[in-house]
């Protein structure tokens, strides 16, 4: 291998170092055009999404404003929708909305019975009364009684100009679709509400329709021509990914575009904002060229300048290179003269001056190595003695230290090791540890002594004796006594049974706390196995290594399959048990959340809702594995169910009335029109139903809430069964169609009184009857009859309803509890009747239950507790 130079050494190095800024310059200056670049196209994202919002918005408040004409005209009854009255309300709409360029009103024949401002003069063509059945509008909203928003489209309601129409649809009183209300944006609004934003130099908004026509676009045109843009690459990539940014050629300018897109979903309109892909990188590319042009003077410069450096540095070089090599040799000159000529560095002639002075060192240190060599070889003879020794010590420490073996116990393993000691000192050694109770389990050992003293029978005057005490902290655990005819142990001894004691002390003390941790892990062990959740734990290896028997109860899994069970199929197990795919599961498994809910079935096949949170295992920065804790929240889950049909009630069964108030209210106040009495009487009288109804469900509320609380009160009295049944019947609201129903009372004439409170009673008797006109889709017929025993009078209520499915009798007299959804919320209906039924019969000591027969009706049963005179009572019956 060529090696080079020293001159072309510095001369590369020289040219590196000037090189490295200049390139580290100017790829953070690259970088930084770049960033600029990107938070340039993400703010032009941010405006797309903005001007997406914008329209978003701008359309849903046009679009309520039409709905809401729309639900104004179809409040109103005949009388009201004259062209004069609906041409007042579009013109409010119109005043309020200036956007929109003209309103009408179609009825259901698709003629146009009222418009708003009425363009029938002047060079544009009147629209009252010309036929719209053949607009897509009118069709839409026909045939799915919803409002409809539609595409660009020219025609005689944007007066022959490029239009988007809002169309919503308006009932008669029976609820039935009466024809719609339509409302013509005008696109120079909108053009306006797109071009306000400031979107940069050489950037432009787009807004197109759902079939691909341009809203709105610079080049208008396109918007007058309706031209068809969904074939632009663009386009075709946000119909595919809704949102995004790219690079795509435009057809109408010729050119590559950075373009920006978003989609509205609810209108399936696409909002695009686009700029030349050309101004986006001018700046980054300029940036290039000056970069590179800088970096090639720089080089020039640096290697002629290091060029004229090095020449100097090498003339030095090469002197102390010849110098060096002179005392390789062993010649031990003075200093070369040429090294210290001028322009030498200082530090090379110093360099020279060290290496005359360590030539001479190397001389003394070799003769003094021959000296110590000698010392070191007697050293290391003594050391093997000791070393030895020291050996010894280490295997009568090490039998204590290492861990005890399965066929030996811990007073085996001390008497080994005392008996390698006395082999060791030669002298006699005896060992007694003191007991503590519970704390060990080297209460066999047979040196455990209660005493802590030597006995008169171990000490003897005629020897020494030493004693060394074996102690953990301040607790004193035993003690090393050693017998010697000599006066005092050696220090080496000494200091060996110390060590010794230590770890004696060390063994007793770990024996002890073994003993501890056997005792919490059983503790541990038993609040685990008693934990009404169930856990797992996943090692690092991804397997499971403990689960307690809450884990295979809940979910009906076999111990031996569990243990060592993979994380993985694991979760594999658990998606077998629920019932249909569940995407918050999925992306719990998938480590995207640390907790799930979902649908499990359990032991038994029963459906359980289950609640699961995962869990690292660590201590520290160690990390042992992970763990889940499962819990059965299907009580939980029932109660938000309870709680959200609560919700839902209330905003349904309160918003009818109060609507009808309203729209009472506004018609009485009208300051256009004049009502004569019997009208306003009507509507009066309306007010006033709707305000019981209001009262009713508040009345239900309060009954339910006492019932819960154990707080309802009944007043009791002696009542007569034929007088609470027919004061029943005519409490019966008009609205229920009571008037409709046949009763049929076999009441007895000496049936016995009840012991009740009459009005509460009656509240039961009125919602048995309100239910069974309410579910029933023939002729109502009412049924009562009764019977008695000892204690009770048993009033039976049978009708000839729709009747009750087995499968919810059992649930029938449950808080918000509703058969059929759907049939409730048409004819009304809180869920709560018959379980303030249930409470109040409860609250007299009596019961309810029901039969009940799907198609032919159902029967309930009132027990009542009968009345038993007692002395002193009245004779007055309620």
């Amino acid at each position: 291998m060529k090696r080079l130079s020293m001159r072309l050494h510095l001369t590369i190095t020289f040219a590196i170092v000037a090189l490295i800024p200049i390139l580290v310059l100017g790829t953070i200056q690259v970088q930084q055009i770049k960033n600029i670049t990107n938070d340039y196209n993400k703010t032009q994202m941010q405006t797309t999404y903005r001007l997406a919002d914008a329209v978003q918005t701008y359309t849903y408040y046009h679009r309520n404003a039409v709905e809401t004409v729309a639900a104004t005209i179809s409040a109103s009854s005949p009388p009201f929708r004259t062209r004069e009255s609906m041409t007042l309300k579009l013109q409010s709409v119109k005043t309020n909305l200036p956007s929109f360029s003209r309103l009408f009103v179609v009825n259901r024949n698709g003629a146009v019975t009222s418009i708003y401002p009425d363009p029938g003069s002047g060079q544009q063509p009147a629209l009252f009364g010309i036929d719209v059945r053949n607009r897509d509008y009118f069709n839409q909203v026909k045939a799915s009684e919803s409002t409809t928003i539609t595409p660009l489209f020219r025609g005689i309601e944007g007066a022959n100009k490029p239009a988007i129409a809002i169309a919503a649809p308006v009932y008669n009183e029976q609820k039935q679709w009466d024809g719609l209300i339509v409302g013509v944006l005008d696109m120079q609004a909108v053009a306006q509400l797109v071009t306000k934003y400031d979107y940069g130099t050489d950037a432009y908004p787009v807004v197109l329709d759902a079939s691909g026509k341009a809203i709105y676009h610079p080049d208008g045109e396109l918007t007058d021509s309706l031209t068809d843009l969904s074939n632009e690459p663009a386009v075709q990539e946000a119909r595919a990914k809704k949102q995004g940014q790219g690079i795509y050629r435009s057809g109408v300018n010729r050119a590559d575009e950075l373009v920006s897109y978003t989609t509205i979903p609810d209108l399936d309109w696409t909002v695009l904002v686009a700029r030349s892909y050309k101004a986006v990188n001018a700046a980054f590319t300029d940036s290039l060229r000056t970069t590179f042009l800088l970096l090639v003077i720089t080089l020039l410069l640096t290697v002629i300048v290091g060029t004229l450096l090095a020449k100097r540095l090498t003339h030095t070089i090469h002197a102390l290179v010849g110098y060096t090599r002179r005392l390789t040799d062993g010649v031990f000159p003075e200093p070369d003269r040429s090294i210290t000529s001028r322009g030498v560095p200082y530090e090379l002639h110093m360099l020279a001056d060290h290496f005359t002075r360590m030539a001479g060192q190397i001389k003394e240190n070799q003769r003094a190595l021959i000296e110590l060599n000698a010392d070191l070889e007697r050293r290391v003879a003594e050391r093997t003695q000791s070393l030895l020794r020291k050996n010894q010590e280490l295997e009568i420490v090490n039998t204590l230290l290492t861990p005890v073996p399965a066929r030996k116990n811990a007073n085996e393993v001390i008497e080994d090791s005392m008996v390698q000691l006395r082999r060791l000192i030669h002298l006699e050694i005896q060992l007694r540890l003191f007991p503590h109770t519970g704390s060990s389990g080297l209460g066999r050992f047979k040196g455990w002594e209660d005493e802590t003293q030597a006995s008169a029978d171990v000490l003897d005057a005629d020897r020494s004796v030493s004693v060394i005490p074996i102690q953990t902290g301040s607790l004193a655990l035993g003690e090393l006594v050693v017998h010697s005819d000599t006066d005092t142990l050696s220090d080496s001894d000494r200091k060996f049974l110390h060590t010794l004691s230590g770890t004696i002390a060390i063994l007793v003390q770990n024996d002890m706390l073994l003993g501890s941790i056997r005792h919490e892990h059983a503790t541990l062990n038993a609040v685990l196995e008693s934990m009404s959740d169930a856990i797992v734990l996943i090692d690092t290896n991804r397997r499971v290594v403990y689960f307690n028997r809450r884990m295979t109860d809940m979910f009906g899994l076999k111990p031996a399959e569990l243990l060592e069970m993979p994380e993985e199929e694991l979760f594999h197990v658990m998606t077998g048990l629920l019932p249909e795919p569940d995407e918050d599961w999925t992306s719990f498994t998938l480590k995207q959340r640390p907790h799930a809910k979902f649908k499990a079935i359990g032991t038994g096949g029963k459906e359980r809702f289950i609640s699961v949170a995962a869990f690292q295992v660590s201590s520290g920065e160690n990390s042992f594995g992970r763990g889940y804790v499962w819990r059965d929240i299907t009580k939980e889950h029932e109660v938000d169910a309870l709680k959200n049909d609560l919700i839902s009630l209330a905003s349904h069964e309160f918003k009818t009335p109060i609507t009808s108030i309203r729209g009472s209210v506004e018609t009485l106040l009208r300051p256009d029109a004049s009502w004569d009495e019997d009208f306003k009487q009507e509507l009066l009288e309306g007010i006033r139903e709707d305000i019981g109804r209001i009262q009713d469900l508040i009345d239900e509320w309060l009954d339910i809430s006492k019932i819960e609380a154990g707080a309802l009160r009944v007043h009791l009295q002696p009542v007569r069964v034929q007088a609470v049944v027919q004061s029943a019947i005519e409490r019966m609201p008009q609205h229920t169609g009571a008037l409709h129903a046949a009763f049929e009372l076999e009441l007895g004439d000496d049936l016995p009184l009840l012991c009740a409170d009459r009005l509460r009673l009656e509240q039961v008797l009125v919602n048995l009857f309100t239910n069974a006109i309410r579910y029933n889709q023939r002729q109502p017929v009412i049924r009562l009859s009764t019977t008695t025993d000892d204690r009770f009078v048993h009033i039976r209520v049978q009708d000839n309803g729709i009747g009750i499915e087995a499968e919810h009798l059992e649930h029938i007299f449950d808080r918000f509890y509703r058969v059929d959804v759907s049939s409730s919320r048409h004819t009304g209906g809180t869920g709560l009747g018959l379980a303030i039924s249930k409470g109040i019969i409860e609250a007299h000591g009596g019961t309810i239950h029901v039969e009940s027969t799907p198609g032919s009706g159902s029967v309930f049963t009132l027990s009542v507790p009968k009345y038993e005179w007692k002395n002193g009572d009245g004779h007055e019956e309620a």
